[in-house]
């Protein structure tokens, strides 16, 4: 019976490096392994085939292109029927002001809309027999937006205020086409990955013969910038809203490259 071929590995660790391109900040993480594996099975007598696995990471950084903010309008009343009507006539007067702010039609949308009863409280010496009563109703209706507009963000929110709205959500930057970006980021990761492999190849004096497998990692969720928590009660507010400075979204591709390698004798 023919003995086993035991298995070689060697590896080695590249540091990590920066480096920029047009004008995108790239994070650069890279990592490689140079291995003699045993892909046999019972009828190929232990072929021993060489391989070299090599990892590439890219991380960009690109501007936030668009603005995603909710703006609501909340009303009670001792009738559902007048909670609503007043509802209505805030909210109508809160598009109008967007509109004249910029916003089109395209841009906005009915996020929520909850109408609910409001109950009498519990009394401290409430009896057995005590049950809560219904004493009035609240309304509330949000409006979602979603603009390229980034610069809209802080007249948005002022006249949005002035017109009614009394609830305000937390505002988002996002990237409106992710998908474009996140091609862009596995691009530059499988370059990483291949100048990698044929910088190793050559260190060891290896000669690439084929890619065997190339595995790209789960797309990471990321989340959008948010530059201020939801307030209510905001028809107080009176100085203007502050500039709002829209920041930059990370996106982020790994790749991992095998391949059958020779020697170059």
């Amino acid at each position: 019976m023919n003995a086993a071929i035991p298995t070689a590995a060697v590896a080695l660790c590249l540091f990590t490096t920066s480096w920029s391109s047009a004008g995108t900040e790239n994070e650069r993480y890279t990592g490689a392994a140079l291995a003699f594996t045993d892909d046999s099975d019972s009828d190929s007598h232990h072929k021993v085939v060489a391989k070299l696995t090599v990892r590439g990471d890219a991380q960009l950084h690109k501007p936030a292109d668009q603005l995603r903010l909710n703006v609501g309008v909340v009303t009670e009343a001792t009738q559902a029927g007048e909670a609503l009507q007043e509802n209505s006539r805030r909210m109508v007067d809160v598009v109008e002001a967007l509109e004249e702010v910029g916003l089109t039609k395209g841009e906005y949308e009915t996020g929520q809309f909850h109408l609910q009863p409001q109950y009498s409280r519990r009394p401290r010496q409430a009896g057995p027999e005590w049950r809560p009563q219904i004493i009035g109703y609240q309304v509330s209706n949000t409006l979602s937006i979603k603009t390229k507009r980034l610069d809209l963000a802080g007249e948005l929110i002022e006249a949005a205020n002035q017109a009614g709205a009394n609830s305000i959500g937390a505002i988002g930057f996002d990237l409106a086409d992710p998908r474009t970006h996140r091609a862009e980021a596995i691009a530059a990761a499988t370059a990483n990955a291949l100048a990698d492999a044929h910088s190793l190849a050559d260190a060891a004096s290896v000669q690439l013969v084929r890619i065997i497998t190339i595995t790209l990692d789960e797309p990471a969720h990321w989340q959008p910038i948010r530059t201020m928590a939801a307030r209510e009660g905001m028809a107080a507010m009176t100085p203007p809203a502050p500039p709002i400075v829209p920041g930059k979204i990370t996106v982020r591709a790994g790749v991992t490259v095998i391949y059958e390698i020779t020697s170059k004798d």
